[in-house]
């Protein structure tokens, strides 16, 4: 299937003023936002994508008929956690690199690499992108009007495509085309309001590291913020948690609180322990808005110190001892 996905003008000139001033194309600048994308979805740093090149390198071969376009495959290097500006040298040098060596056959690279295949992707890649600079050409038949008509295959050639023209008044006509067995029309559509969210954030400030650049536009954002956070629920107003334990503790001392491998705690020892820690931790000036660190293994210890900094007035802030200090 596929998807419409128009930048507006203004975007189209900031993109454009982007490039002039960092000396890339308007496809290596869309390359870029692209493989910065994807590898903010994926967590990869190694992108390859794949584009369509036009094969015809010499004047003589530009009337001739003949299908001299071949493919090649561009690999975005994100490692090292680099800026939209770092990244767009990388695409440059990459992509200047692939033209260099475009008259290399895409079949005798894959003969000579031997990956792994499978039948249900492309080897190397599978993602492309396009950017059709080329003015459509006009087809005069005498006593014939013609004109183009799009013409929908109904096959994805690979996972995702993503290509643009440059339309009139500088705005970016793009297309998101993809295999409806991995992504549905919601998916495509998020996909190209995160892809302009991006360009946007990375043209306005190119300083800015890849993994900072926000993806979320402002109606997303509002959904997830306020729509989707809109969870209010009603509360009996039975008191605080150490209060409640402690009123259990009055009436049912001997009762089970605490099970862990074959240990038992009751309501009367915990409320007991948990009061003897409340007021040390009151002595260290633990109280309302102070945050109290708790590095311990899952024991009863944790619950009861949990206790104790609510009812100190303070806020626990668990240290898992088994992550990275």
């Amino acid at each position: 299937a596929h998807e419409p996905l128009v930048l507006p003008a203004s975007l189209g000139a900031a993109v454009q003023a982007l490039g002039q001033r960092s000396g890339t194309t308007l496809f290596m600048t869309l390359l870029a936002a692209f493989q910065a994308l994807l590898s903010r979805y994926t967590g990869q740093e190694d992108v390859p994508v794949g584009s369509p090149i036009a094969g015809r390198t010499r004047r003589e071969l530009e009337g001739l008929i003949g299908f001299f376009v071949n493919t090649l495959v561009l690999r975005g290097d994100l490692s090292g956690r680099p800026s939209f500006a770092d990244l767009l040298s990388r695409v440059r040098e990459t992509t200047l690199g692939a033209y260099g060596h475009q008259e290399l056959p895409f079949e005798r690279l894959v003969l000579e690499l031997r990956p792994e295949r499978h039948l249900d992707h492309a080897p190397l890649f599978q993602v492309l992108f396009v950017v059709q600079n080329a003015p459509p050409g006009v087809l005069h038949l005498p006593g014939v009007e013609v004109e183009p008509v799009a013409v929908e295959s109904g096959v994805a050639k690979f996972d995702l495509t993503l290509a643009f023209r440059e339309g009139e008044g500088g705005a970016l006509h793009g297309t998101i085309e993809y295999s409806r067995d991995l992504f549905d029309r919601g998916t495509a559509i998020r996909f190209g309001t995160h892809f302009a969210a991006l360009l946007t954030a990375a043209a306005a400030d190119p300083s800015r590291p890849i993994s900072g650049l926000p993806l979320l536009a402002a109606p997303e954002l509002h959904h997830l913020f306020h729509e989707w956070n809109d969870t209010p629920a009603e509360f009996a107003e039975e008191g605080l948690v150490p209060a409640l334990i402690a009123a259990r503790a009055a009436r049912h001392p001997e009762a089970l609180a605490l099970a862990l491998d074959g240990e038992r705690m009751s309501y009367g020892d915990l409320a007991a322990r948990s009061r003897r820690l409340a007021g040390h931790l009151r002595a260290l000036g633990a109280g309302p808005e102070s945050l109290v660190g708790i590095a311990v293994e899952r024991s009863f210890a944790m619950v009861a110190a949990l206790l104790a900094i609510w009812e100190a007035g303070g806020a626990y802030g668990p240290l898992y001892p088994a992550l990275p200090a």
